[in-house]
């Protein structure tokens, strides 16, 4: 059962033994004043085990006002629920308990609530004992025997230790907090960081690809723009197409002035010379029906893909992995180039990204060039005489002006 103090209980001089324990407390041997210990702070919270009220008492007279808070049971067992229940920084606990021996008391306090500071109050009866009570935690054991001043002092050493402790403790547990917010922080800046470093990579990455465009862009122009005849454009535009993309098979399918479409030019990488005309004219019925009103390139491989494109001529090349684009000048499609190869050499996205650029600049380049072959005609009767090489070919035409790394060239 807890007990709070109460005014009967608080020592008086009228009340006999307690009148003259209280006046060994006011004068110690040296006639000091033991009541004028320099004060401590008020923010230790003391618990105070002990059956007898005089004990109580004199613990009272000596740290009333000097504590936060100073609270007293009777036994163990209430002393145990007090501390479960409430914040403990010091427990003076008697030694003669009844049923408990002090000593026992504050081993199992310390053993789960290992920051609370311990007094034992009773005669210590051998070292034993005293080496015990210190492995429980006990920081002092002060004898009920002793003088005031000399409890006083040691009680208020007691009661200083506690403050201490707890400061610590409320310091280390503001250090917890505040290494909590920085770990927090360092790990929100660290993913920043590493966000901002993932972001950088690829806008290095856009830059590089975009320097890259613009050097490729400018190259491939400056040699397209020297080349006003029909089959060194194709030859120009061929020879470049392969020294970015690598061996490839590439046809470039041109309009006539029938409305269909005929091999203008091809490279012949790894399909047999008997058979690559037949099959470039059935793609030429084909390729660019399928892909002259698309934008940009048309990537497709295997079997099931390239038959969606290309129907019952997919037989050609279904082993295959294919690019298209149709060049193309104000919505109008001037060529279709297709290129494609063995599925097992797939076409990289570097690749998409090079025909791209190639077949925009080859369609504006057709543009000028079918400009200025027909500036004396109107527009309207463009592609129809049929002299700036895209009407079928001859039969005498030659499909060898390629040498034979690339296996043939047709212009």
């Amino acid at each position: 059962m807890n007990h709070r103090d109460t005014p009967s209980e608080q020592p008086t001089h009228n009340e006999g033994s307690d009148a003259l324990w209280h006046g060994s407390v006011d004068a110690d041997m040296h006639g000091n004043d033991p009541m004028m210990i320099e004060p401590v702070g008020l923010d230790a919270r003391v618990l105070a085990v002990s059956p007898r009220r005089s004990v109580r008492r004199r613990i009272s007279s000596m740290l009333r006002g000097r504590v936060e808070s100073l609270e007293f049971v009777e036994s163990a067992s209430e002393a145990l629920e007090h501390i479960n229940a409430s914040t403990t920084d010091l427990v003076i606990i008697e030694r003669a308990l009844e049923n408990t021996d002090g000593i026992a008391l504050l081993e199992t306090i310390t053993k789960h609530h290992p920051m609370i500071v311990g007094v034992v109050l009773g005669a210590i009866s051998c070292t034993d004992d005293a080496v015990r009570a210190m492995r429980a935690g006990a920081c002092d054991l002060i004898p009920i025997g002793s003088t005031g001043a000399d409890t006083a002092r040691r009680m208020t050493e007691a009661v200083d230790r506690a403050q201490r402790v707890r400061r610590r403790d409320a310091r280390v547990d503001r250090l917890k907090k505040l290494c909590n917010k920085l770990n927090s922080a360092r790990q929100e800046v660290t993913g920043q960081i590493g966000g901002l470093c993932t972001d950088l990579t690829e806008a290095y990455k856009d830059l590089t690809e975009q320097f890259g465009d613009v050097k490729v862009r400018s190259e491939l122009e400056t040699l397209l723009r020297q080349e006003l005849d029909i089959e060194s454009l194709l030859r120009t535009l061929l020879e470049f197409t392969l020294s970015k993309v690598g061996p490839t098979n590439a046809a470039v399918f041109m309009p006539t002035s029938g409305g269909d479409y005929s091999v203008g030019a091809y490279v012949n990488y790894d399909i047999a010379k008997e058979t690559a005309e037949i099959m470039l004219d059935q793609l030429a019925d084909a390729i660019p029906e399928s892909v002259e009103h698309l934008e940009g390139v048309r990537a497709m491989s295997g079997r099931v893909e390239l038959t969606e494109m290309l129907g019952t001529s997919a037989y050609w090349v279904e082993d295959a992995t294919m690019l298209t684009i149709s060049c193309k000048q104000d919505d109008e499609c001037l060529a279709v180039l297709a290129l494609f190869r063995d599925r097992s050499r797939s076409f990289s996205e570097d690749d998409v990204r090079m025909l791209d650029i190639i077949g925009n600049l080859f369609g504006n380049q057709l543009a000028r060039v079918i400009q200025t072959h027909h500036r004396h005609l109107p527009r309207d009767e463009w592609g129809m005489s049929g002299d700036y090489g895209i009407d079928e070919p001859s039969d005498d035409q030659d499909f060898d002006g390629f040498d034979d790394t690339y296996g043939g060239f047709a212009a």
